[in-house]
């Protein structure tokens, strides 16, 4: 009995095997799977037979030096490699966050926030490589004794942590430059709003802080959060009320155009905070203090 065969006998379902056959299976050879996994092509040899006598069928073709899947194979194939893929994944994962010093996990609850502006960034922090920084977005608050280095929120917050104010949250009113010239001289009564339903209080806090314009605002589109309203607002859908801070790059680039109307100032704003049971207490301040830095450049006119 060889090896593989003793730990199948062993352990039951053969997963090492398993293994073996999905690399096998996307080289298209035993050799090609022997440089990937790093053993010999004997060993790969063994394991594929091993779960071939487990499942009590034949997974390959054999013609002298060439191996190909049957019918039998690719359906195997088909039905276990993602699991596998799905594994290895999550294991380098872990494998990645276990060192502390290595990594910085920033947890936000700002989703938009994440994508148009943190990110971005990122590249510019010289405290770690990007890399090495993950973000995670989630909408409740960090449990008790979550994995987590930085928080940023507007509406969450940590009791007791070290906290940065990164920047007060300012509303304007934007719209394709198309839409810009249809109706930047019409009454704002007749223009066509779009609203992300994740924060109802902008568009209303925008038209409250405006001339009196006579009536409530059209709309005529509902969104569900602003990273799916932002490409309606870019495609000329409607015109959208929106903080300040998310839209920075689309009118630098002309995508987005500011309409008419004043600049509305809310008392909330961006804030991040250092968890105190973070692994990486220095990193996570320079962090804060960087991110401050840079959304202060970018208000500057």
């Amino acid at each position: 009995m060889s090896e593989a065969d003793g730990r199948a006998d062993r352990e039951g379902l053969p997963l090492n095997s398993i293994r073996v056959f999905t690399e096998a299976a996307r080289q298209g050879s035993f050799s090609g799977a022997a440089r990937a996994l790093k053993m010999t092509q004997g060993a790969v040899s063994q394991h594929v037979a091993a779960l071939e006598r487990f499942l009590g069928k034949a997974l390959f073709t054999r013609a002298a030096s060439l191996v190909t899947l049957n019918d039998a194979g690719r359906a195997y194939f088909d039905a276990v490699h993602e699991a596998v893929s799905t594994i290895e994944v999550a294991t380098r994962q872990m494998t990645q966050r276990s060192g502390p010093g290595e990594r910085l996990v920033v947890r936000t609850s700002l989703p938009t926030f994440a994508s148009v502006v943190l990110i971005p960034l990122l590249p510019k922090f010289d405290g770690l490589p990007a890399a090495s920084v993950d973000v995670l977005t989630s909408l409740a608050a960090p449990d008790a004794g979550e994995r987590y280095d930085v928080l940023i929120s507007r509406d969450l917050a940590i009791a007791g942590a070290q906290q940065w104010h990164l920047a007060r949250e300012e509303l304007i009113c934007v719209g394709s430059p198309g839409l810009r010239e249809a109706w930047g001289r019409q009454p704002m009564t007749n223009w066509p709003f779009i609203v992300a339903s994740s924060r109802p209080d902008a568009l209303a806090g925008w038209v409250a802080g405006q001339v009196p314009v006579g009536g409530p605002p059209r709309i005529v589109g509902v969104f569900a959060h602003y990273f799916l309203a932002l490409p309606a607002a870019v495609a000329g859908v409607g015109l959208m009320v929106v903080p300040r801070q998310l839209v920075g790059e689309l009118l630098r680039h002309g995508h987005l155009v500011e309409m008419p109307g004043a600049r509305i100032g809310l008392q909330a704003s961006y804030d991040a905070y250092v968890n105190p049971a973070s692994p990486n207490p220095e990193a996570a301040r320079r962090f804060c203090r960087w991110l401050k830095r840079q959304l202060t450049e970018e208000a500057m006119p």
